[in-house]
């Protein structure tokens, strides 16, 4: 598995065939009586779209989109419509998938996604997934959705010993120009 920006992915040679299984696969997973073109909506936005395959069937998928609305030091990346077919679930698969954004965004990115919370209706196999890959729920953030109400959750970027290292390399050089 793999994460693709738009540009990467529209090269692949089984491009329509990958956007077709990849849409039926979104739209079935949260229940859509249509199928929704998620793909060429994230293409159009210069996202980024995973996917994972077992027997060469698509088994689950999800979204990215980096978040330039904002003046911020900080890179941030919002991921969305995670989702794994329904004879493929229990095996890790979400974690596989979420785990691929993170290697390829972690380190640079704050990560952030919405999640079903709705009193009756919390996604709580989701939240599971996305604590298990070091997100944080933050209660107080919220939107209401067409699925009822969903919750932020974060996940700051990954700090590597070799991150340490730069920074005090850093920091010990400006005191020495001083």
């Amino acid at each position: 598995m793999v994460v693709y920006s738009a540009n990467e992915f529209i090269s692949l040679p089984n491009f329509n065939d990958l956007k077709e299984n990849i849409n039926l696969l979104s739209s079935q997973v949260f229940n859509h009586a249509s199928v929704s073109d998620n793909v060429t909506m994230v293409i159009n936005e210069n996202g980024y779209i995973g996917y994972l395959t077992v027997d060469d069937k698509i088994v689950a998928c999800g979204f990215g989109k980096e978040d330039t609305s904002t003046e911020s030091k900080y890179k941030t990346m919002y991921i969305h419509t995670f989702g794994v077919h329904s004879e493929y679930r229990g095996r890790g698969l979400c974690q596989k998938i979420v785990n691929e954004f993170i290697k390829r965004f972690g380190k640079e990115y704050i990560l952030y996604l919405t999640v079903r919370t709705e009193l009756d209706q919390v996604n709580k196999i989701a939240i599971r997934c996305y604590e298990k890959n070091g997100f944080i729920m933050l209660n107080e953030v919220y939107r209401d959705h067409y699925d009822g109400k969903n919750n932020a959750m974060i996940r700051l970027p990954t700090i590597t010993k070799n991150t340490i290292r730069k920074r005090r390399s850093r920091k010990k050089s400006r005191i020495k120009r001083k």
